[in-house]
């Protein structure tokens, strides 16, 4: 024979020796609710969603922006790159018409860039004994040009001249009593064609460093 399981009876509410609450049931679920009860629920289920899209909308903006930051600065470092090859083509090209134009400047003018240095170097060879002019194959244009000003510059003995069939079109060497000098187009260009890249290649590592700084 089986007998009937009993539920314990609860109160609900435990109190201690001094008559304090120390537990107390939970309150069975509301099962009816009146229609302004209904309306704060509805009211505080639709603000707790709407501040949930709000926040997924926040979040989506913040990723949005930092993918399109992310495409600005690599599009920036490719802009960058584009300037500094566009700048070292305009070296290059610039380089280019200068030589043409030196070169059609000293066929006009042989003796010009002689005479130049001569008058610079006017107080070096004054008090000279001696002056002799090393160039390839120097013209009658050349060699008057040289004498003349050699005369001006204050030298009173005549020019010798010697020929040099390495030096290129254009360039001479002048020595004198206690020194020299010599010019030569080529190097010219190499030495300003070498200066302009370090330049460019300067402003590409400070302009590394920046972007660097800003990420």
């Amino acid at each position: 024979m089986t007998f009937p399981v009993h539920k314990k009876f609860e109160f609900g509410t435990v109190f201690g020796d001094s008559g304090d609450v120390v537990a107390r049931a939970a309150p069975p679920p509301k099962k009816f609710f009146t229609p302004e009860e209904v309306e704060d629920v509805r009211r505080t289920a639709y603000a707790a969603g709407e501040s949930s899209a709000t926040a997924r909308a926040q979040m989506a903006q913040a990723a949005a922006l930092q993918t399109f930051s992310d495409a600005a600065q690599q599009g920036l470092g490719g802009l960058t790159e584009v300037i500094r090859e566009h700048k070292a083509a305009a070296v290059r090209l610039a380089l280019v018409c200068a030589q043409k134009i030196a070169a059609e400047a000293l066929d006009r003018f042989p003796g010009a860039p002689l005479k130049a240095a001569l008058d610079a170097l006017g107080q070096e060879i004054e008090p000279a004994t001696r002056l002799v002019l090393f160039t390839n194959n120097a013209s009658d244009e050349v060699k008057v040009a040289a004498e003349e000003a050699a005369m001006m510059a204050g030298y009173q003995n005549g020019v010798q001249f010697r020929d040099n069939p390495t030096l290129p079109k254009g360039a001479f060497e002048v020595v004198w009593s206690d020194g020299r000098a010599e010019y030569n187009p080529k190097s010219v260009f190499e030495v300003l064609e070498r200066a302009l890249n370090e330049a460019l290649d300067a402003e590409s590592y400070h302009q590394s460093r920046a972007q660097a700084a800003h990420e």
